[in-house]
């Protein structure tokens, strides 16, 4: 573990409505005057690769939260059917590491057929109200190497359009196209875990969204990702509450429900106001 003591923001995946819960979080803790400060780290995962480029573009978050709550109608919802479903559980079964995993889902995704291999992009461009990196915040975005399995957290030092890392972060296999970032093709960092947790670098505390808890394997799973950064690291982690379960319903890429979920989402943001200011407290800036 490096000297680092900044705050870590680690937001996950959890598709369309992971996308607006995130955003009312974010937003009912700055009605409570939390908010994410420009020497944090933020580390984002597919939907929370999506916030984190929102939230670190110059847009005030009161414009994110009301870009949400007057609906999305640039996604799509490309649910998943039941037998791709079962064809992403099948190739997950017994894997020993989540490179083995990963590599499985990677020949999936290859080799699937996707009726507009645009469409990933386009969505990434219309999520984004600014496609450029920001120079005076550290994002980092969490992709997974189809043919290798291994995942790559790219920031804007690696010359890749914020655009395209996105898009690869989001990548769902089966769903969308792979992303080439030079000689290689990337998709979801959720197929390494939905939350990447254990990525959170430095010893500062550590504020974790979680729209998802699903685990494509036992390295995935929260408690032990939430172990592995050690038992005396602060990590304040944040699930939807009941009501934000209620709002989004069954689906994760259900647009309709987006207006909904962000309202119950905020609501929910402002009651874990005080325990994440707290874990806040605790850090310094180099």
């Amino acid at each position: 573990m490096t000297d680092d003591p900044r705050p870590v923001w680690v937001l996950g995946g959890g598709g369309v409505a992971g996308i607006a819960w995130e955003v009312g979080i974010l937003t009912g803790l700055a009605d409570e005057g939390v908010t994410v400060t420009p020497q944090a780290i933020l580390i984002g995962t597919s939907a929370g690769a999506v916030v984190g480029a929102q939230v670190t573009s110059g847009t005030p978050l009161a414009d994110l939260f009301e870009h949400q709550r007057g609906g999305v109608a640039h996604e799509t919802s490309p649910a998943l059917g039941l037998l791709d479903l079962l064809r992403l559980a099948r190739a997950q079964l017994f894997a020993r590491s989540p490179e083995q995993a990963a590599r499985r889902l990677g020949r999936l995704a290859r080799a699937a057929r996707i009726d507009d291999p645009s469409r990933q992009r386009r969505i990434a461009e219309a999520r984004l109200p600014n496609h450029a990196w920001p120079d005076d915040a550290d994002l980092r975005i969490v992709v997974v190497d189809t043919e290798t399995g291994v995942s790559r957290t790219i920031t804007r030092h690696d010359g890749v359009p914020l655009v395209d890392a996105v898009a690869a972060s989001c990548a769902m296999p089966l769903s969308a196209t792979p992303v080439s970032i030079g000689d290689r093709r990337y998709m979801d960092g959720g197929m390494r875990s939905t939350l990447n947790l254990d990525l959170a670098p430095g010893n500062g505390p550590v504020i974790a969204l979680a729209p998802s808890t699903a685990a494509i394997g036992p390295w995935a799973r929260i408690d032990r990702q939430r172990a592995a950064l050690g038992a005396g690291r602060r990590v304040e982690l944040l699930l939807r509450d009941q009501a934000s379960k209620r709002a989004q319903g069954t689906s994760v890429m259900d647009r309709s429900v987006v207006p909904a979920l962000v309202a119950a989402a905020r609501e929910q943001g402002r009651r874990e106001a005080s325990r994440v200011a707290a874990a806040l407290s605790t850090a310094s800036h180099p």
